[in-house]
């Protein structure tokens, strides 16, 4: 009530909303004098709930495992990572990187941003490295990162010649 007399309606949040599971709400306010007869009115309130950036990017697999032969070119596709994020908007765009990324394997392997498509950037040797693991991060634009491992495998190739070493005795 207010001072002059007059009434007025609050509604106050009990407890958290969630737009992922309620993203709308729909309430009615019935409104009753203390008349004889009750008179009533009642009115619809809408409510739309806005996104909070409360969800981190998930991707859809803990470890991706592809293979690559060693004569691979400059582009060729490899894998692709794929990330979702609940929430809505700029909070649900997600972008991909490599995450500590050691420099040797900077030259090696690339990944687009916005597919999450790793390919290949640079030369591959089986005879150097035969198995890769690769750490990736796909973050949202609130800041909020989830990680992924991918495992590659490097196929090898014939790709070295045979070495001959000969050795001779002489023996009286």
């Amino acid at each position: 009530s207010n001072p002059d007399g007059s009434k007025y309606v609050e509604m106050i949040i009990q407890k958290a909303l969630d737009r992922e599971k309620y993203p709308r709400l729909s309430l009615k306010l019935i409104a009753v004098d203390g008349g004889d007869p009750q008179r009533s009115g009642t009115a619809s309130i809408d409510v739309t709930v806005l996104d909070a950036n409360d969800n981190a990017p998930v991707f859809n697999q803990t470890t991706y495992r592809a293979s690559v032969k060693e004569n691979a070119t400059k582009g060729t596709y490899i894998v692709t990572v794929n990330a979702t994020d609940a929430d809505s908007g700029s909070h649900g765009y997600i972008s991909y990187s490599f995450s500590n990324l050691k420099e040797h394997l900077l030259n090696i392997f690339s990944i687009d941003g916005t597919s999450g498509v790793i390919s290949v950037a640079g030369n591959i040797d089986f005879e150097k490295d035969k198995r890769y693991e690769i750490r990736v991060q796909a973050k949202d634009q609130g800041g909020l990162t989830g990680t992924s491992k991918v495992i590659i495998d490097v196929v090898d190739v014939n790709d070295n010649v045979p070495l001959i070493n000969v050795m001779s005795f002489s023996s009286p």
